[in-house]
Protein backbone atom coordinates (compact mmCIF):
# COMPACT_ATOMS: atom_id res chain seq x y z
CA UNK A 1 0.00 0.00 0.00
CA UNK A 2 1.50 3.33 -1.02
CA UNK A 3 1.24 6.38 1.13
CA UNK A 4 -0.90 9.24 -0.11
CA UNK A 5 1.13 12.24 -1.26
CA UNK A 6 1.53 14.77 1.50
CA UNK A 7 0.43 18.34 1.04
CA UNK A 8 2.28 21.47 2.03
CA UNK A 9 1.55 22.22 5.67
CA UNK A 10 -0.65 25.31 6.06
CA UNK A 11 1.97 27.18 8.12
CA UNK A 12 4.64 26.48 5.49
CA UNK A 13 2.31 27.59 2.69
CA UNK A 14 1.61 30.76 4.68
CA UNK A 15 5.37 31.38 5.01
CA UNK A 16 5.85 30.97 1.26
CA UNK A 17 2.98 33.39 0.61
CA UNK A 18 4.30 35.88 3.17
CA UNK A 19 7.78 35.77 1.62
CA UNK A 20 6.34 36.66 -1.76
CA UNK A 21 4.03 39.35 -0.36
CA UNK A 22 6.85 40.97 1.61
CA UNK A 23 9.06 40.98 -1.48
CA UNK A 24 6.30 42.61 -3.53
CA UNK A 25 5.73 45.22 -0.82
CA UNK A 26 9.47 45.83 -0.57
CA UNK A 27 9.64 46.47 -4.31
CA UNK A 28 6.81 49.01 -4.09
CA UNK A 29 8.49 50.88 -1.25
CA UNK A 30 11.86 50.98 -3.04
CA UNK A 31 10.08 52.24 -6.15
CA UNK A 32 8.50 55.02 -4.04
CA UNK A 33 11.85 55.84 -2.45
CA UNK A 34 10.57 54.95 1.03
CA UNK A 35 13.87 53.55 2.30
CA UNK A 36 12.88 53.39 5.99
CA UNK A 37 9.78 51.33 5.26
CA UNK A 38 11.79 49.19 2.84
CA UNK A 39 14.39 48.49 5.54
CA UNK A 40 11.66 47.39 7.96
CA UNK A 41 10.14 45.10 5.33
CA UNK A 42 13.57 43.63 4.55
CA UNK A 43 14.07 42.82 8.24
CA UNK A 44 10.70 41.11 8.34
CA UNK A 45 11.39 39.31 5.06
CA UNK A 46 14.74 38.06 6.33
CA UNK A 47 13.01 36.48 9.34
CA UNK A 48 10.60 34.67 7.03
CA UNK A 49 13.46 33.46 4.81
CA UNK A 50 15.24 32.09 7.88
CA UNK A 51 12.06 30.38 9.01
CA UNK A 52 11.48 28.86 5.54
CA UNK A 53 15.01 27.46 5.37
CA UNK A 54 15.27 26.53 9.03
CA UNK A 55 14.00 23.08 8.09
CA UNK A 56 14.74 20.98 5.07
CA UNK A 57 11.81 21.29 2.66
CA UNK A 58 9.73 18.17 2.20
CA UNK A 59 9.46 16.79 -1.31
CA UNK A 60 5.81 17.88 -1.47
CA UNK A 61 6.88 21.46 -0.72
CA UNK A 62 9.43 21.72 -3.49
CA UNK A 63 7.09 22.82 -6.33
CA UNK A 64 5.51 25.61 -4.25
CA UNK A 65 8.84 26.64 -2.74
CA UNK A 66 10.55 26.66 -6.14
CA UNK A 67 7.80 28.78 -7.69
CA UNK A 68 7.95 31.20 -4.77
CA UNK A 69 11.72 31.49 -4.91
CA UNK A 70 11.72 32.05 -8.67
CA UNK A 71 9.33 34.96 -8.24
CA UNK A 72 11.34 36.31 -5.29
CA UNK A 73 14.53 36.16 -7.39
CA UNK A 74 12.77 37.96 -10.26
CA UNK A 75 11.54 40.67 -7.90
CA UNK A 76 15.00 40.91 -6.29
CA UNK A 77 16.47 41.56 -9.73
CA UNK A 78 13.95 44.39 -10.15
CA UNK A 79 14.84 45.69 -6.68
CA UNK A 80 18.52 45.78 -7.59
CA UNK A 81 17.74 47.69 -10.79
CA UNK A 82 15.52 50.17 -8.93
CA UNK A 83 18.10 50.71 -6.21
CA UNK A 84 20.84 51.28 -8.79
CA UNK A 85 18.63 53.75 -10.65
CA UNK A 86 17.94 55.63 -7.38
CA UNK A 87 21.65 55.62 -6.52
CA UNK A 88 22.53 57.15 -9.90
CA UNK A 89 19.79 59.78 -9.52
CA UNK A 90 21.10 60.74 -6.07
CA UNK A 91 24.66 60.91 -7.42
CA UNK A 92 23.49 63.24 -10.21
CA UNK A 93 21.73 65.46 -7.66
CA UNK A 94 24.83 65.61 -5.50
CA UNK A 95 26.94 66.51 -8.55
CA UNK A 96 24.47 69.24 -9.54
CA UNK A 97 24.52 70.70 -6.04
CA UNK A 98 28.33 70.63 -5.97
CA UNK A 99 28.53 72.38 -9.34
CA UNK A 100 26.06 75.01 -8.18
CA UNK A 101 28.01 75.67 -5.00
CA UNK A 102 31.27 75.96 -6.90
CA UNK A 103 29.68 78.37 -9.40
CA UNK A 104 28.33 80.47 -6.53
CA UNK A 105 31.77 80.60 -4.86
CA UNK A 106 33.44 81.55 -8.13
CA UNK A 107 30.87 84.24 -8.82
CA UNK A 108 31.24 85.61 -5.29
CA UNK A 109 35.04 85.78 -5.69
CA UNK A 110 34.88 87.48 -9.06
CA UNK A 111 32.26 90.06 -8.15
CA UNK A 112 30.93 92.36 -10.84
CA UNK A 113 32.96 93.51 -13.86
CA UNK A 114 33.90 96.69 -11.96
CA UNK A 115 35.22 94.67 -9.03
CA UNK A 116 32.14 95.32 -6.96
CA UNK A 117 30.59 92.54 -4.93
CA UNK A 118 27.00 91.62 -5.70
Amino acid sequence: MSAAPREVAPERAADFRQLLELTQALRKEVERGEWGVAAELETERRAVVERVFDVTPAACELPALTATLREVVRLNDELIGLAEHRRRAIARSVDTIAIGREARRTYAKMGTPLGMRP
